[in-house]
């Protein structure tokens, strides 16, 4: 069986990257479909340089790093010029336009997907220029049109699950995502004082939340010299930059190495935007961490209240802050944590995914 994987672009190192890989194991013949790939990111040349992949006409373009975001629009149309014919089975793995692509009625399409666009369908009409919003419409009825190119659902959360059931009016099977466990066992736990903030720096991350209740946080507890560290890039850095006081710490893009020793040095993780998944929570459980994060969305799944972290229940700082100031008089068990994320492993997520996609090419597709 020939298979092929389509997948948004390959500029950022995250979370759905890390589930690529993971699919891509499971068919390690298949090609790689993608609209642009960054070579110069190392951690996305590590990871992927030795597999077979096409990119786009984009990446044709001189200057593409600089216009593949304001080019968001012609993303549909960039995905339905890749021609699939030559295989039996292609698997999307998206958060936007992937799903886009073209197949014929003796083809299966699989879509793995761990939340529709959220800038098509979580705006806020307030936030979004008004030039923007005939365009955004606009994408939004070809998004519903590209979503029944595909053949059958696969979601990597029940958040994910009942967006899909919202938007698109078709059930996905969940598959959560997973956690490498055994690449965690090596590094050593250690308490350095400081709690961690791992994001891409834009607004739906919500990393002032954390930045503004850690700066009252830090006024109020005094016995320690609590500080916070950022890992991340992103539009948002000036903005925080200016927000944030003295005792909190920018390290913009580290290598995996330096992230990981850093994440075992926290004392707790912050989540403080709602995450589709939150595989930087189980990240973080792998090591032993609690998490502290936003009350809604994917860690619902991923962290357990008071066991394994602590939740807030609104999107503000003052939450955030009553959180912080309860985290200081918890206890959490460190094995515990870690038995929660083996939950997750990748071994686990390869069974399920393929016991999935084996499942769902026996069911007949409506045509």
């Amino acid at each position: 069986m020939k298979v092929a994987l389509v997948h948004d672009d390959l500029v950022q190192w995250g979370g759905l990257e890390r589930m690529l890989l993971g699919i891509s194991e499971i068919y390690p013949e298949a090609v790689i479909y993608t609209s642009v790939i960054d070579w110069e990111n190392p951690l996305i040349k590590e990871q992927f340089g030795v597999k077979k992949i096409k990119t786009s006409f984009l990446q044709k373009i001189p200057g593409w790093k600089i216009l593949y975001k304001p080019l968001f629009a012609l993303y549909p149309f960039v995905f339905e010029q890749f021609d699939l014919s030559g295989y039996d089975l292609v698997i999307s793995i998206t958060t936007r336009f992937a799903k886009s692509v073209i197949t014929k009625p003796e083809q299966r399409h699989l879509c793995y997907c761990y939340t529709p666009p959220r800038f098509l369908w979580n705006f806020q009409s307030d936030n979004v220029p008004i030039l923007a919003r005939p365009i955004l419409s606009s994408l939004r009825v070809i998004d519903r049109v590209s979503s029944v190119r595909v053949d059958h659902w696969i979601a990597g959360s029940k958040v994910a699950s009942s967006r899909i059931q919202k938007i698109y009016h078709q059930p996905a099977v969940v598959v959560p995502g997973f956690v490498e466990v055994s690449d965690y066992s090596k590094w050593q736990a250690w308490d350095g004082n400081y709690f961690l903030v791992i994001a891409r720096l834009n607004e739906y991350k919500r990393v002032d939340l954390a930045i503004k209740a850690f700066n009252k946080f830090v006024k109020i507890r005094k016995e320690k010299k609590w500080r916070m560290r950022i890992i991340g890039t992103g539009p948002k850095l000036n903005d925080l930059y200016q927000m944030a006081s003295s005792e909190i710490d920018f390290l913009g893009a580290v290598t995996e190495e330096v992230r990981m020793d850093i994440l075992s040095g926290c004392s707790a993780l912050i989540l403080p935007g709602e995450e589709d998944f939150g595989l930087t929570a189980l990240e973080a459980q792998a090591t032993g961490k609690p998490v502290i994060a936003f009350g809604k969305g994917g860690v619902l799944e991923t962290v357990i209240n008071k066991k394994t972290g602590l939740f807030f229940d609104q999107a503000n700082e003052q939450s955030l802050l009553e959180a912080l100031v309860l985290f200081c008089s918890s206890k959490f068990s460190s094995p515990e944590i870690k038995k929660n994320a083996a939950k997750f492993s990748k071994t686990r997520f390869k069974m399920k995914f393929s016991s999935a996609v084996d499942s769902l090419q026996d069911q007949p597709v409506d045509i």
